[in-house]
């Protein structure tokens, strides 16, 4: 029995690493938007923090300079967590990208793949066409071989 051989083999196969890539690309993109958004969530806690020295400052009557500079701090960290959004932004973004191009290649890999399967299924259907053939074809030789053994030479 001949081996199974699919024609399109080469193609299933740079459709399964384009796919490959494109999961490492996701993961990726994902790790970088994880990344932007604890930088963002240390630089609010980072505000926050300062803020509640300004409110303690404030209460306790400290010196008017060193009030001003501590809202000076807060009011960077402000500017700071606004460009960490943008930051977030586009890495969802491209979280985002990076997620349909996956799509797109598990999309592209598993239709070749349905047609290597639907043309294996049609191989194996063949194969065991030929095979019951092959069988039919002996078992008729010995069923006329013994046929001719019981004929007798009189008959």
């Amino acid at each position: 029995m001949a081996a199974f051989r699919f024609g399109l083999q080469k193609v299933l196969e740079l459709r399964e690493e384009s796919e490959k890539k494109s999961a490492v690309g996701l993961a990726q993109a994902r790790r970088e938007a994880a990344d932007a958004e604890r930088a963002r969530h240390d630089l609010e806690a980072v505000r926050d923090a300062g803020r509640a020295r300004v409110a303690q400052a404030r209460g306790a009557g400290g010196p008017v300079g060193h009030l001003q500079n501590l809202l000076y701090v807060v009011d960077q960290m402000d500017g700071k967590i606004a460009a960490a959004e943008t930051v977030c932004r586009a890495a969802d973004e491209e979280v985002s990208r990076s997620m349909d191009s996956f799509r797109e290649a598990v999309r592209q890999r598993s239709a070749i793949g349905q047609l290597k399967e639907r043309r294996m299924g049609q191989w194996r259907t063949e194969e065991a066409q030929k095979e019951r053939k092959e069988m039919d074809e002996v078992a008729l030789t010995r069923h006329a071989r013994v046929d001719g053994m019981n004929a007798g030479p009189g008959d």
